[in-house]
């Protein structure tokens, strides 16, 4: 139950329904009806006809034989992110350079609660089965890139992230164990890097490590790959120090583009 708080009577419940009208059309859903977005989002009918009416005036959304979709104009509310600036205009050149050297898919991804969420992304000419498209929201506690973010949370946030995540099983050999999931952790920042063995999907598998600038860990850098391709000695040994070499690269670069943010000590 949401705690009603000053800041919450404050919140602007008509906005907030529209973002939910949006976040309903995934990455695998490119046409809705009312009827699939109301029962997403546990709104009325009426009331996502008059968003989605509102979007079409607007030039965000269409619709044709009873389906509703969203245009490319869409696109502009998350231009301001993707800045020059921004960590993923920034990361793109050495993430090139990862799938260069290493033959496999390459992401930056960024904590959101208890998911992460890919916001850049370079393939390799061989795709992946299931393949991870930027804006997809995937468990933290089942990928690699998710718990080297994890690990490199302040103590109270991961407290408060293993209090209130449901450790969903995926496979077998998900991390399910609250326990388990803090001694994985641990280990992880010891040494820097993750390695995900067929946790999230069977077959896939992943290498992690952390973009660190001045000690906060501002995203996450990963190269996804399949059991057929890599093992977890070449991921941990080959795949690695390439992606380790980009982080540092990337943090550089991404300190360097946000003097505003990072200021010299």
């Amino acid at each position: 139950m949401a705690v009603t708080t000053e800041r919450s009577r404050d919140r602007i419940q008509s906005i907030e329904r529209g973002v939910e009208v949006l976040r309903a059309f995934g990455e695998r859903d490119a046409t809705l009806s009312v009827a699939d977005i109301a029962t997403r989002v546990k709104l009325s009918r009426p009331v996502v006809r008059r968003i989605l009416l509102t979007y079409e005036h607007l030039g965000y959304a269409v619709s044709q034989s009873g389906q509703w979709s969203l245009t490319p104009r869409i696109l502009e509310l998350g231009a301001g992110y993707f800045q020059r600036s921004s960590l993923p205009e920034v990361a793109y050149p050495y993430m090139a350079d990862v799938v260069e050297a290493t033959g496999e898919t390459c992401s930056v991804g960024v904590l959101d609660g208890v998911e992460v969420i890919h916001v850049a992304r370079v393939e390799d000419r061989r795709p992946l089965p299931d393949a991870i498209r930027i804006g997809t929201r995937l468990p933290a506690h089942a990928t690699a890139i998710g718990k080297v973010l994890l690990a490199h949370l302040p103590q109270r946030e991961l407290k408060r992230y293993l209090a209130k995540a449901r450790l969903e099983e995926h496979t077998p050999h998900t991390i399910t164990d609250p326990v388990q999931l803090r001694e994985r952790l641990d280990l992880v920042r010891e040494r820097g890097y993750d390695v995900s063995m067929e946790e999230l999907h069977p077959g896939q598998v992943a290498v992690a490590v952390p973009i660190v600038v001045d000690d906060r860990a501002v995203g996450g850098l990963t190269a996804s790959s399949t059991t057929v391709r890599e093992t977890e000695a070449t991921l941990r040994d080959t795949v690695m120090p390439v992606l380790q070499r980009a982080a540092a690269g990337i943090a550089g670069a991404y300190r360097n583009a946000n003097p505003q943010i990072f200021r010299s000590r």
